[in-house]
């Protein structure tokens, strides 16, 4: 803070000594008004905030170190360390506590502007109740209002919010209507171009420079362009003899007993706080010719290009971003490209599912009570001795309802003949092929239901009718049934379209970078290339 602070009254102080000097030459050629302009200049450069560089921009030891020609021990301190720890030790005395004098001065100075904008501003307030306690209101012109008090000599305008233009005691009542009607002209024209405004608002760039004699300089010479300009403004479109009688008027007023030193933040007639210099520069500016438009217009680029000049006078500070990384953008990928449009599937099929509650009952007991027999009768393996021969029965499901049997004979020795109960055998054999059978006749109706309903559902064929535009079309057949007819020519031409349409797009793009262009056309012509191969390919079905 304390090093913008002293920036700021560094070039604050520069730009007031510029000033003092380029106004005369200013006001020579391109007139007191651009002399008076000039003043914004150090007043924007006060109101200027510091510049935010990011912190990469800053400065490293390295390179101060080159700039002011630093040994290498010093700007690294590591170098800084070793050389240092090569080095005999030497004792050292405890220094005493250190009286921080910058911190003391940066203090007294900050003092002494708050003193100086209070007393300033007090003083005006004074000033303005004084003025008004014993006036008289005389009239009001655009605003302003007019009063007469005897505690002034001349005319003199203060308010920035409540205007007022005070007037001497019986002044609106001299016989000098001339006079009279070109001061209270002055005075309001102080208003219109909000002079007194200007006064309050200058007052920190003046108060941070209490102790500097540039400050004071620049405030007396900032008024008296002020009080020229007003006077340019006044007689602007007036002939050489009404400019001889407000000159008179400026030079009546300026003999007259001033006003002490109390109006700081008026606009006097003629105040002698500004000194005699002041009248004859006033009177000067008077004199001089008409200022060309072309004069006018290069005093304005003048003023432009200096206030465009400002912010190479302003603080900088660098960002801190440790920690942070910057994020480089990258191109945006390319668009891909169109995909051609799917060929509608065909209608499937209602699944058994799809019969009411009944029917689903039925099958899940069937299919239940299969499963069952199935675990039951999977494979059955018997073995019948008889008369030393052996009889080997195989029975095995070979599909719904029907058993396969096979028989295998052999001899076998008397010592493992294993007698069975064959009739009981037989019965159980019998019992499962009757089962099967009747289990056999409801699966076949639940087959035949399922046919009926795939049979009576729309059909799908590839291919294209004569004159067929859409992908997609329908017709009913002779025996009633819909037909769904699929033109693959038509969707590889729909696709071959969009495809096209999107490479141009992308090739008139002049926003997309050079190499995405390039892929993002390839791939383009990649789809085209597949597309193209496809139509020559026989349509299937």
């Amino acid at each position: 803070m304390s090093d913008f602070l002293i920036q700021t009254l560094v070039w604050t102080g520069a730009l007031i000594a510029l000033v003092l000097v380029l106004r005369r030459p200013v006001a020579r050629h391109f007139g007191p008004r651009a002399a008076y302009a000039l003043w914004a200049l150090p007043a924007l450069r006060l109101a200027m905030p510091p510049l935010v560089l990011p912190s990469w921009l800053a400065p490293t030891a390295d390179s101060i170190a080159l700039m002011h020609d630093t040994p290498r021990s010093l700007a690294d301190p590591s170098t800084a360390t070793m050389e240092a720890a090569a080095l005999p030790p030497v004792p050292i005395d405890e220094p005493a506590a250190d009286i921080d004098f910058a911190t003391i001065l940066l203090g007294l100075w900050l003092i002494g502007t708050t003193v100086f904008l209070v007393r300033r501003f007090a003083l005006y307030h004074r000033m303005r109740g004084e003025l008004l306690a014993t006036s008289r209101p005389v009239g009001e012109a655009g605003g302003v209002r007019l009063v007469e008090t005897g505690a002034v000599e001349g005319p003199l305008a203060f308010g920035v919010i409540d205007r007022v233009v005070a007037l001497p005691t019986g002044f609106m009542a001299t016989r000098d209507r001339r006079t009279r009607d070109l001061a209270i002209a002055h005075e309001l024209a102080h208003h219109r171009g909000r002079d007194l405004l200007v006064n309050m608002l200058v007052q920190p760039l003046f108060a941070l420079h209490w102790f500097n004699p540039l400050g004071w300089m620049g405030w007396t010479a900032m008024r008296r362009d002020q009080e020229a300009a007003c006077d340019a403004r006044v007689v602007a479109h007036s002939d050489a003899e009404e400019r001889a009688t407000y000159a008179a008027v400026i030079a009546s007023f300026a003999t007259q007993a001033g006003n002490g030193g109390r109006p700081a933040l008026a606009a006097p007639m003629a105040c002698p706080v500004l000194g005699d210099k002041s009248i004859i520069h006033r009177l000067r500016s008077l004199t001089m010719t008409e200022i060309s438009p072309r004069r006018r217009m290069a005093s304005r680029a003048l003023l432009v290009g200096g206030a465009l000049a400002l912010p190479l006078t302003a603080s900088i500070t660098y960002a801190e971003t440790i920690g942070q990384e910057i994020e480089v953008p990258t191109p945006p990928p390319p668009p891909a490209p169109p995909m051609a449009p799917d060929a509608p599937l065909p209608p499937t099929p209602p699944e058994p599912g799809e019969f009411d509650d009944e029917t689903r009952e039925e099958i899940a007991e069937m299919e239940q009570e299969l499963e069952e027999m199935q675990d039951e009768v999977a494979e059955v393996e018997r073995e019948i001795v008889e008369d030393g021969q052996r009889t080997v029965l195989r029975v095995r499901r070979t599909g719904p309802g029907a058993i396969e049997h096979h028989i295998d004979r052999s001899s076998l020795p008397v010592s493992k003949v294993i007698i069975e109960d064959r009739e009981k055998f037989e019965a159980s054999m019998e019992k499962a092929r009757r089962a099967f059978a009747a289990r056999s006749e409801e699966a076949e109706a639940i087959r035949a239901r399922v046919e009926a309903t795939v049979e009576a559902a729309p059909r799908v064929v590839f291919g294209c009718l004569d004159g067929q535009r859409d992908t997609v079309a329908t017709r009913v057949d002779a025996d009633g049934k819909t037909t769904t007819i699929v033109c693959r020519t038509n969707a590889l031409s729909m696709a071959r379209q969009s495809i096209l349409a999107a490479r141009s797009a992308i090739a008139k793009d002049r926003t997309l970078p050079a190499e995405a262009k390039a892929e993002a056309l390839r791939s383009m012509d990649e789809a085209l290339a597949e597309v193209e191969a496809s139509r020559l390919q026989p349509a299937e079905g």
